[in-house]
């Protein structure tokens, strides 16, 4: 039993301190505070979110033009799916 709760504790400690260190990489930490500025770029939120949307949607994509080349494949062999 006290294996155990020496196990939630580091995972409850962890759960906690590991948001702080890993907030944004450096990249990001720079390039947002440099949009604030005169001068900076002004759609760089909107690249961050367009960004995200991509890697977001490009796994689902593959996996669904895989999909379509197996259906279509076993459909001109005369196979019923």
């Amino acid at each position: 039993m006290r294996i155990a709760a020496g196990v939630a504790l580091i995972l409850i400690l962890a759960a906690f301190l590991l948001p702080a260190v890993a907030a944004a990489c450096p990249d990001c930490k720079d390039a947002k505070s440099d949009s604030e500025t005169p001068g900076g770029s002004a759609n760089l939120g909107q690249g961050f979110y367009w960004s995200i949307l991509l890697m977001m949607a490009a796994p689902f994509a593959v996996v669904a033009s895989v999909g379509i080349l197996v259906v279509r494949s076993r459909r001109s062999r005369g196979a019923r799916p």
